[in-house]
């Protein structure tokens, strides 16, 4: 038989044991719901001018027709944190690429100029806010040198794009 010490040491260690590795476990009922922040950023077309005449539907694109030498199209357009009543909820930043495809058809020079001085990240990013109403303006100007007057340009066609590159930051 075993000595009584031996048997209160065997209990206790099954006791202190079975206490240890016993999982203990809590049901809480309700409910979470997430989301994702969204951001927002929209490209709005206001006006066009082509030699100094407005232009009708400049929301329908920027074309670029029956140029001749000395020719300036001035199109103007916004860059907005909100859509209706939906706002931008990320810290965004942008930039504005402007293309004249394809490349050295007509002596096309073109000039992006901002209406104000909007926060920079560097590198030609601008920064585009959060939480309240933000509008960035632009003035795109294209000119055609009035002194190339050159035959090879005759029947040519070229297109301008805009493109708005926009990122998060973290």
């Amino acid at each position: 038989m075993l000595p009584l010490y031996l048997v209160y040491l065997i209990i206790v260690t099954l006791v202190v044991t079975g206490v240890s590795f016993s999982k203990y476990g809590t049901i809480v009922d309700g409910t979470d719901a997430a989301r994702v922040a969204k951001p927002v950023l929209r490209y709005v077309p206001i006006s066009a001018t082509y030699n100094g005449v407005a232009l009708d539907g400049v929301s329908g694109g920027l074309s670029f027709e029956n140029v001749m030498p000395g020719a300036e199209r001035i199109y103007n357009f916004e860059i907005r944190n909100y859509e209706n009543e939906e706002l931008n909820e990320v810290l965004l930043k942008y930039n504005i690429e402007i293309s004249v495809e394809p490349a050295s058809v007509l002596p096309l020079e073109s000039t992006l100029t901002p209406a104000g001085t909007y926060p920079s990240s560097g590198s030609g990013w601008t920064i585009l806010g959060m939480g309240e109403n933000i509008t960035h303006s632009y003035t795109l100007s294209i000119v055609w040198d009035e002194l190339e007057t050159g035959s090879e340009y005759g029947n040519q066609e070229q297109s301008i794009r805009i493109t708005i590159n926009a990122e998060q930051i973290d």
